[in-house]
This record gives C-alpha cells, sequence and structure tokens, in this order.
C-alpha cells in the first residue's frame, strides 16, 4: 500500500475548515474536528487505507455543512438540494448518503416542503389544482406526493367563491378598456392560473352580466 506525505494543511474559509495537500493528490477540505481525531500534521505520513478514510470523512463533512447553509436560509426539495450538492463535486454515493442522513434526521421532507410551498401560494392568493400542481413540479415535486400535499392545504377550498374574488379584482385594472377586450383579458388571467372553464365562466358572467360564450 502506498504511503501520502502531507505536505501542507492550511487553514481555509470557511473558519473551522482546512485544506489538507498530500503528495501527489489532490487537495481536499476537512474539519478540524477530524485533523485532532486522526492527529494530523504537515510532514506525517499516512497509509493509503488512512487516506481514504480521511478523504470521505471530509467529503462527507463538507456535503453536511454545505447542506445546513442551504436549508437553515429556506426549505428545498430532496431534487433541488441533490442538484446544489451535486455542485460540489463529490462522489455520489458519499452524496446520497448524505441525503438519506438528512432525511432521517428529519432536515429534508418533501412532504413537509411541498404542503408549506402550497401555503405560501395560497397565502398571495388562491391558486387553482393544476397550476399548484404545475409549481411543485417545477419544484421536483411529483405525484402522488403533490396531489396530497394539495388537497390537503385546499379542502374545503370554494374554487367558485375563490375565482369570482380573482376575477374582480383583475377586472379593475382592465375596466378602462372595451368590454370585450376587458373580458379577454380577465378571461386569459384566470386561464393562466390553472382554473377550470365552468367556473370562469361563472365569474365572467357575473361580472359582466353575461355567460361570456364567445370565449369556449
Amino acid at each position: 500500500m502506498a504511503d501520502y506525505l502531507i505536505t501542507s494543511l492550511n487553514q481555509a474559509r470557511p473558519k473551522g475548515w482546512f485544506e489538507l495537500v498530500v503528495e501527489g493528490r489532490p487537495p481536499f477540505f476537512i474539519d478540524a474536528e477530524a485533523i485532532l481525531r486522526h492527529s494530523l500534521r504537515t510532514g506525517d505520513t499516512i497509509f493509503e487505507a488512512k487516506f481514504r478514510k480521511i478523504r470521505e470523512e471530509g467529503d462527507i463533512a463538507w456535503l453536511k455543512y454545505r447542506a445546513m447553509q442551504i436549508l437553515s436560509r429556506r426549505m428545498i426539495s430532496e431534487r433541488d438540494l441533490r442538484r446544489k450538492l451535486s455542485e460540489e463535486r463529490r462522489p455520489k454515493d458519499i452524496r446520497e448518503a448524505v441525503i438519506s442522513q438528512l432525511k432521517g434526521y428529519g432536515f429534508l421532507d418533501d412532504m413537509q416542503f411541498a404542503t408549506s410551498f402550497v401555503r405560501t401560494q395560497m397565502a398571495h392568493g388562491p391558486k387553482s389544482r393544476p397550476y399548484l400542481k404545475k409549481k411543485l413540479f417545477e419544484k421536483g415535486i411529483y405525484d402522488p406526493l403533490a396531489t396530497e400535499a394539495i388537497s390537503r392545504q385546499l379542502e374545503g377550498f370554494d374554487e367558485k367563491a375563490a375565482v369570482k374574488a380573482i376575477a374582480e379584482k383583475k377586472y379593475k385594472t382592465v375596466k378602462h378598456l372595451p368590454p370585450q377586450k376587458a373580458k379577454l383579458r380577465v378571461v386569459n388571467f384566470l386561464k393562466s392560473r390553472g382554473f377550470s372553464w365552468g367556473a370562469i365562466r361563472d365569474a365572467i358572467a357575473e361580472i359582466f352580466e353575461d355567460r361570456g360564450s364567445e370565449y369556449e
């Protein structure tokens, strides 16, 4: 087995991390705990097995550190965290092990993320189920989890009343336009939110006092 000479062990950023340089191998980061645990010093020689262990521990510690940095700022889906951690260029098996640990600790939970995301979306104004499902898909949340998260948050949701309220609000911004053009603007806006045509038609009928059949 090969021996490796530690040629450099210097403090790096962020604080508490060190760059370990071993002769003939690419440098990598380890934390202060690893240095103490393995009694590492510049000029020491380590066996290949120990080098591999230190490297693996360093990669795991670094990915956990980066993951917690990300998760402390905002909730994120498992898919998006995986993408961000892949940018760190660490082995895939180590990345997956870290993600598995984070899920086990409860730091990474797609259902919790999805329900929170839907709740936030609805807090900024009612949205349709298709619209919410599309947004969740963009965040890496797929069925059946997406449907369950939406159902949890939209229990008792009155789509008809919500569409009418949104239509009235939108109409105030376009009522200066000719009636037909104003109708079209409101209809297209509601369609972009994924609401059903039945709910849109009823809202248009109440606002413009007709059935809006020309938009069918």
